[in-house]
C-alpha cells in the first residue's frame, strides 16, 4: 500500500525557524525518519526568510492552507491553534520543538524531540549529531540562521549555551562574516517593504488557549521601532477589529527592538490595559506601554500571561 505524502510544516504566520526547520526536515527526512518529507508553509513567508532563502538559492515551500491526506511532521509549535487546518491525530508523524508543550495529541507512538533551547534548527541539529549526519554548508547556514533569528543574535533569555555552542561549531562549517550576515539579516527582518498594517499584525503573530481564553499576540522584530510606532493608530485599529473579527477574549501586539532589546506593547481596551500593568508593573501612555528588556513572547510573555488568565 502507498504511503501518504510526508510534509513538514510549522505554525500559522510562519518565522525564520519554523519555515528554515521545515526545510532542514525536507532535506534530511529520509536518514532521520526512513521516509522522504517534502517542506511546505502555513502561511506567507516573511521578509527574513525570503533574504535567507534568495542568498542560499533554496526555491520557497508551497504554502498549504489545508492537509487533506498528507502525513505530517510539525516543528516549531505544538499549540493547536497554530497548527494548520486538517491535522489530526492521526496524519501527525512526528513532532520538533522548542516550546512548552502546547496539547498536540498522537493515535499511535510517535516521534517526539521538544527541547527548552534557543530554537528549532538547534533542536534538529543535535538529531543529525546523534545520528552522525555530516552537515553540509547549506545546512549550517540555514541552522545558524534559525539560531540568530529566533535568539534575536543570543540577546533573547530564550538563549543557551548550546545554542552558542552549535552556532560556533557550524560556522567552523558556514565561515560566513557573522557581523555582515546578521546586519543583513535584521535589516531584511526589519523592512516593511511591501508590508501593510495587516502584514506588520500577522507577521509574527499566533494564538492560545490560556484557560477559557482564547488569547492573540503579535510581534514585529525590528532594528527600527519608530517605522512602527509611526503608524499607531493604523495599527491600533486593525487590532480592534481583529479582536472583534476572531472572536478573541485579549489581544496584544508589541514592536520589539532587536538593538536596545526592549518593546513597545500596544493596549487597545481596558481589559488589556488592567492585565498588563498587572503583569508588567508598565504604565500606558497613548495606548502604548514600554516594556525594558523585554524581548520574547515565549519566555517573557506567554509564561506570565497563562498565569493569569489559566
Amino acid at each position: 500500500m502507498k504511503q501518504n505524502k510526508t510534509i513538514a510544516i510549522g505554525h500559522k504566520n510562519p518565522d525564520t525557524d519554523s519555515i528554515l526547520s521545515a526545510i532542514l526536515v525536507s532535506r534530511f527526512g529520509k536518514r532521520i525518519f526512513g521516509f522522504d518529507v517534502e517542506a511546505v508553509a502555513a502561511g506567507d513567508i516573511n521578509n527574513e526568510t525570503k533574504y535567507v532563502l534568495d542568498l542560499l538559492k533554496i526555491k520557497k515551500p508551497r504554502v498549504l492552507k489545508k492537509i487533506k491526506n498528507e502525513k505530517a511532521v510539525v516543528v516549531d509549535t505544538t499549540e493547536p491553534s497554530q497548527i494548520i487546518d486538517g491535522l489530526t491525530e492521526d496524519n501527525l508523524s512526528a513532532i520538533i520543538d522548542h516550546h512548552n508543550l502546547g496539547g498536540l495529541k498522537s493515535l499511535k507512538p510517535i516521534y517526539c524531540r521538544v527541547e527548552p533551547i534557543g530554537c528549532t534548527g538547534s533542536v534538529i541539529y543535535k538529531i543529525l549529531r546523534e545520528k552522525n549526519i555530516k552537515i553540509d554548508k547549506v545546512s549550517a547556514i540555514l541552522i545558524i540562521t534559525c539560531i540568530i533569528s529566533d535568539t534575536l543574535n543570543f540577546n533573547s533569555p530564550t538563549t543557551t549555551n548550546d545554542d552558542k555552542k552549535i552556532f560556533k561549531e557550524l560556522n567552523k562549517i558556514a565561515k560566513l562574516d557573522i557581523k555582515k550576515f546578521v546586519k543583513n539579516l535584521f535589516l531584511a527582518k526589519s523592512s516593511l517593504k511591501g508590508i501593510s498594517v495587516k502584514d506588520i499584525i500577522d507577521n509574527d503573530y499566533k494564538e492560545f488557549e490560556m484557560g477559557k481564553n482564547k488569547v492573540g499576540i503579535g510581534v514585529w522584530e525590528t532594528t527600527d521601532p519608530e517605522s512602527v510606532n509611526l503608524q499607531k493608530s493604523k495599527i491600533i485599529r486593525e487590532l480592534i477589529n481583529k479582536k472583534k473579527k476572531d472572536k478573541l477574549n485579549y489581544l496584544f501586539f508589541a514592536a520589539v527592538d532587536i538593538i536596545k532589546n526592549n518593546a513597545y506593547l500596544y493596549i487597545i481596551g481596558d481589559k488589556e490595559n488592567s492585565l498588563a500593568e498587572d503583569i508588567f508593573g508598565g504604565k500606558n501612555k497613548d495606548n502604548i506601554m514600554f516594556l525594558k528588556e523585554v524581548v520574547s513572547r515565549k519566555k517573557q510573555v506567554v509564561p506570565q500571561l497563562r498565569k493569569k488568565l489559566s
